[in-house]
Parts: structure tokens; C-alpha cells; sequence
């Protein structure tokens, strides 16, 4: 028997959600996300509780939105309940890398930097228009040595590796950050070119002031302008010789 309609009555549309639906679903994708954006190095693995005050968020908010990543992939749960990025998310990541080969090559040229410098060494690549992000380390073996950052953004001004990144070297290819955004460190960086030209990625050598004489920078700008060469060359790029700068 159908049902009746009465006056007035509007015909519901199956294919539309109800008010607010929408809106409530992408609150919830944010919401996921800033879970995800919680993983760092340095903090590789949280606690429900941890997690929760990072992102900011109610326990029980929380905990709904880790199981449903947990059951997509994205992170990890271990005996003791404790959260780790999940085989998902790392798949994801290594396909976003796959387009940035410089990634690939720069690795050994990283670690000959730190061992030659005795400082840490690193590749950044863009992450948008504002920042660039470190996706490859060599930490320096020193005790006393700049904290290690991979993963984390930096911003394109004020920075040498910013600079680099916006081509604002000279004819020997290196450009100099005596303070940078944080104080008593001294950056040295130099960009790496793609198989057209363009620049593409960046490396630097960040170590603390007082370590590093004037004398080390020319030095350790010579180092840093050689690998980024090489790593250039390794990826198809045709590079030249460019001249020292120096940033406040």
C-alpha cells in the first residue's frame, strides 16, 4: 500500500544529506588530521591522553577518530595502546617522495657533509609557498649540536636554506644565515637544481655559532656547494657556479 503524502509535505531526496551532515564530516576530517600532524621524530609514538592534549581535542574525540584510523591503516596501535604513524600513512608518504629524487641521491652526500663539517646536515624541499620542509638529516656527532628537525618546516624568509631555495646565491653558490630563526646558530646553504634548471631542493649545514669561525664558512660553503652539485648532477641537472651571500 503506498503511503499517503499529506499537503504541504515535502519529498524527502535521498541523494542529499541533512543540514549540517557536511559540514560535521569535514570537522571530523580536520579533526583527523591534526591527529596525524602530531607525529614527529622526536615523538614517533603517544599515548591516547598525550595525543588528545596535542591536538587539542576531548579524550573521547579522540579515541573515535584513532580507531577509525586504525581500522584504515593509518596508525598503529601497540600492546600497550600507544599510537604510531600506520603502514598507510608511510605508503603515502614514500609516494609523495617518489616525485622528489633528490631525495633518492642525497643521503651520502648528507652524512660526508656532517663527518667533513662535524656539524648536521640537511635537505629541505618546498611544502608550500611559505615553508619548506626537512626530509632528509645527517645529525652532527657532537654532544652540543643543533636539535634534529626532519620533518619540520621552516619558513623561506629569513632562512638559508630559504634563500637558497629562491635562487639568492652568488657565483660560489652558497649563502650564509648568522641568525636565522633561532638565535646563536649559523646556517650555510645551497640549492639543488632539477633536470631543467629550476631549483628543486636545498641543503645546509646548521651548527652553533661560536663553532663556526669565518674561516669554516668558506670552508664548509665550498663543502656544501660541491654536494649539492653532485646531487644535482645525479638527478640530470647542469649546474653552475654561483657567488657567496650572506643574509642577516
Amino acid at each position: 500500500m503506498k503511503s499517503k503524502r499529506r499537503p504541504g509535505q515535502k519529498t524527502s531526496k535521498l541523494s542529499e544529506p541533512p543540514e549540517g551532515t557536511e559540514r560535521s564530516s569535514v570537522r571530523a576530517v580536520q579533526r583527523a588530521l591534526r591527529l596525524l600532524e602530531c607525529f614527529s621524530e622526536g615523538q614517533p609514538t603517544l599515548g591516547l591522553s598525550e595525543y588528545a592534549r596535542m591536538a587539542g581535542l576531548p579524550v573521547s574525540t579522540a579515541y573515535r577518530l584513532l580507531v577509525t584510523l586504525e581500522n584504515s591503516g593509518f596508525v598503529h596501535r601497540n600492546a600497550t595502546g600507544a599510537y604510531s604513524c600506520g603502514t598507510r600513512l608511510l605508503q603515502i608518504g614514500l609516494t609523495a617522495l617518489q616525485n622528489v629524487s633528490a631525495y633518492d641521491v642525497a643521503e651520502p652526500h648528507l652524512q660526508r657533509l656532517s663527518e667533513m663539517t662535524g656539524e648536521s646536515a640537511y635537505l629541505g624541499i618546498p611544502a608550500d609557498e611559505s615553508q619548506i620542509i626537512y626530509v632528509r638529516q645527517s645529525m652532527s656527532p657532537k654532544a652540543v649540536r643543533h636539535s634534529a628537525w626532519l620533518g619540520r618546516g621552516v619558513p623561506y624568509k629569513g632562512t638559508a636554506i630559504g634563500a637558497a631555495m629562491s635562487g639568492k646565491v652568488g657565483t660560489c653558490g652558497f649563502i650564509v644565515a648568522r641568525r636565522t630563526i633561532e638565535p646563536d646558530v649559523t646556517a650555510i646553504a645551497a640549492p639543488i637544481h632539477g633536470r631543467d634548471g629550476s631549483i628543486i631542493a636545498a641543503i645546509n649545514v646548521v651548527g652553533p655559532s661560536y663553532r663556526i669561525t669565518d674561516a669554516d664558512i668558506d670552508r664548509f660553503g665550498a663543502a656544501v656547494v660541491d654536494a649539492a652539485r653532485a646531487i644535482s648532477r645525479e638527478i640530470g641537472a647542469r649546474v653552475s657556479i654561483q657567488i657567496p651571500a650572506k643574509i642577516a
